[in-house]
């Protein structure tokens, strides 16, 4: 081919180039047919060969919007997967697994978790009596000093006398729910609560797998053996 710089480069060097661009084009295309066979044959469920070619990863935890966290609890047989809890839970074998199959589980049984919190919370009010009726009236008294209006005008449209008595207000009733947390200890139960709650949440969330079968009693080992416990009772 003509030299179209053959007065600042030789023929020599744009022939070198042109034989290494070929080599780079010929290489870039091996490495992409490597990938996508590496991803055929890792998509027979070993995980071998994604890596490469597998989109990242969109978590959902953190855009759950109003409507998700008011979805209501999953049926809990698919929550636990008791019909199938060998091919339903396994130890992730990294952090990221385990990131994803918290992520994944956080976002479809949010409102079972929600529910595990609520429990929890109770029975560790239960046997704090004098926490759980502190916090009960902490709660009261908030939504007390909170429900007062001042005719529905804006806070920026407001007088100073009355912005003044707002901050009044919520500054007394932040005191004394302060001072009645302590003295009830509703800030040690709710930090029992929430740390009892968190290891729940972590340990089923991480341990139970996203491919987990859907509940099926007639299929289930569980009615195998209870029927074969029914049998040797019968002998």
């Amino acid at each position: 081919m003509a030299n179209p710089l053959s007065l600042s480069v030789s023929n020599e060097a744009v022939g070198a180039y042109v034989r290494e661009s070929a080599a780079l084009e010929r290489r870039r295309l091996a490495e992409e047919q490597r990938r996508r066979d590496g991803a055929g044959r890792g998509g027979g469920g070993n995980g071998r060969g994604r890596g490469a070619s597998e989109a990242p990863h969109r978590y959902k935890t953190a855009h759950l919007t109003v409507s998700d966290l008011r979805k209501p609890p999953e049926p809990w047989r698919a929550f636990f997967a008791s019909d199938f809890p060998r091919r339903s839970y396994a130890l992730p074998r990294s952090a990221d697994e385990a990131s994803k199959r918290l992520d994944g589980n956080v976002y479809e049984f949010f409102g079972n978790y929600l529910t595990v919190a609520f429990w929890v919370a109770c029975s560790v009010l239960y046997n704090k009596p004098k926490a759980l009726v502190g916090g009960y009236f902490c709660y009261r008294l908030w939504r007390f000093a909170r429900s007062f209006e001042t005719d529905g005008a804006p806070r920026r449209e407001l007088t100073f006398a009355a912005k003044t008595f707002e901050n009044f207000r919520t500054f007394v009733a932040t005191v004394v729910v302060w001072a009645v947390g302590l003295y009830a200890n509703v800030s040690l139960a709710a930090s029992y609560a929430i740390l009892i709650t968190a290891v729940l949440v972590t340990v089923h969330g991480c341990t139970r797998r996203r491919d987990a079968p859907a509940p099926d009693w007639g299929r289930s080992p569980r009615k195998r053996d209870s029927a074969l416990g029914k049998l040797r009772l019968r002998e």
